[in-house]
């Protein structure tokens, strides 16, 4: 039986000072650059090749391999389309289709009053009790 290496105090230290969010973060970076690199290798693409597909330096496309970047939405949506692969999981989001028509209606805006429902609002210079106070909004 092989026994098991222990973690280096250098990379313990490291791992005590990571909190959760970054490390869920990091996490889900790799996941993605995981997804990526096993669809390359799927489809026998190479990184220069797929650099040039995305119209990328290849040192970017590295740093995606390597989970060192954090992609926009837009980049995820282009690497979908270019590699066939999910990698927003939006399909199980409740949508409908909009009709051209009803796309174009245009919301108007009204007023509508807002009573201020502290003790005293504050003005630019001076402090006025709420209840002599009322505000107009537009929505």
């Amino acid at each position: 039986m092989k026994k098991r290496r222990t973690p280096s105090e250098n990379l313990t230290k490291i791992m005590e000072s990571i909190d959760e969010d970054q490390l869920r973060r990091t996490r889900d970076r790799m996941n993605v650059a995981i997804k990526i690199a096993d669809a390359l290798k799927a489809r026998q693409i190479s990184q220069k090749a797929f650099a040039k597909l995305m119209g990328r330096s290849e040192s970017e496309i590295s740093e995606w391999l390597s989970g060192n970047r954090n992609f926009t939405i837009d980049t995820l949506s282009d690497i979908k389309k270019q590699l066939n692969i999910d990698l927003l999981n939006t399909t199980s989001m409740q949508t409908s289709a909009v009709s051209r028509e009803r796309a174009k209606i245009k919301i108007t805006k009204e007023k509508a009053s807002v009573y201020c429902t502290k003790k005293t609002i504050a003005s630019p210079n001076t402090w006025i009790p709420a209840s002599t106070y009322k505000l107009s909004i537009a929505l």
